[in-house]
């Protein structure tokens, strides 16, 4: 009787041990979590002075000039990658006239494979 007094009090000592354990961690991720909030409060205000300053007609001006800017930028990257470039229609000509030149010819040929029992 007394072994198993023992190894239930062994038990409950190695979870008290762990319990206690979890409580400290849980302790410094709340701890954590309210820093990150007071963190995310302290930014959102100072985002909102931010936009208070940053509302002048010089800054919307001159904020307007960069898009335009980076914007016809933009377009001029699309217009040039549409345009035709006539490279490809030669390399694959050279590709034809090479496989038609050589021995290498395409296999045509499929391989069938007959029922499989199981």
């Amino acid at each position: 009787m007394s072994k198993d007094i023992d190894y239930i009090s062994d038990v409950n000592e190695r979870y008290a041990m762990i319990e206690y354990e979890l409580d400290e961690k849980l302790k410094i991720l709340n701890q954590k979590e309210a820093l990150a909030l007071q963190h995310d409060q302290q930014h959102v205000s100072k985002t909102k002075q931010k936009n208070h300053v940053s509302l002048t007609l010089e800054t919307a001006r001159q904020r307007n000039f960069e898009l335009l800017k980076s914007l016809e930028v933009s377009k001029a990257r699309l217009r040039s990658r549409a345009t035709f470039s006539p490279l490809e229609t030669i390399l694959q000509k050279a590709i034809e006239k090479y496989l038609k030149e050589t021995s290498l010819v395409p296999c045509t040929t499929k391989k069938a494979y007959g029922p499989t029992y199981v």
